[in-house]
């Protein structure tokens, strides 16, 4: 479980006003890995794909994705991504945070397929890593 998540999953928000949301830490990246690792019994061998960027399509890795965006206040269950949050959390230090935010729009659908919230969480995940994999290991590099 690496540093990618945390910062994808900043990079996938909805609704919450940016100037209210919290910045988060490797520190606090650190302890959502370990409480989603543990509630999602997420295994060794998983731990060692993700720290890989691999991602596989299983329960177990939705609902890990899914916790970890939930605990950064960065996706919620029923509304779905937290833009200007992924927005926030990502764009740290960017000037232009306009193209940022078109890429996180992108990946945050609004779930019309009505899929369950970790599919749904995963599903941007995925679409954002897709496309934004350098981005994403820069910023882990960075905590």
């Amino acid at each position: 479980m690496n540093n990618a998540v945390a910062i994808l999953l900043c990079a996938l928000l909805g609704l919450a006003s940016a100037a209210d949301y919290k910045l988060r830490t490797a520190e606090d990246l650190q302890n959502a890995r370990k409480e989603c690792a543990a509630t999602s019994k997420v295994t060794e061998a998983l731990i060692a794909k993700y720290k890989t960027f691999d991602y596989p399509d299983d329960d177990i890795t939705r609902n890990y994705i899914k916790c970890i965006f939930v605990k950064f206040d960065l996706f919620d269950e029923t509304k779905g991504f937290k833009v200007e949050n992924l927005v926030a959390q990502l764009g740290q230090g960017k000037e232009d945070k306009a193209a940022l935010k078109a890429d996180i729009e992108k990946c945050a659908d609004k779930n019309e397929q009505k899929s369950p919230a970790n599919s749904w969480a995963f599903r941007g995940f995925k679409c954002f890593l897709g496309k934004n994999l350098p981005l994403v290991q820069a910023a882990v590099q960075k905590n």
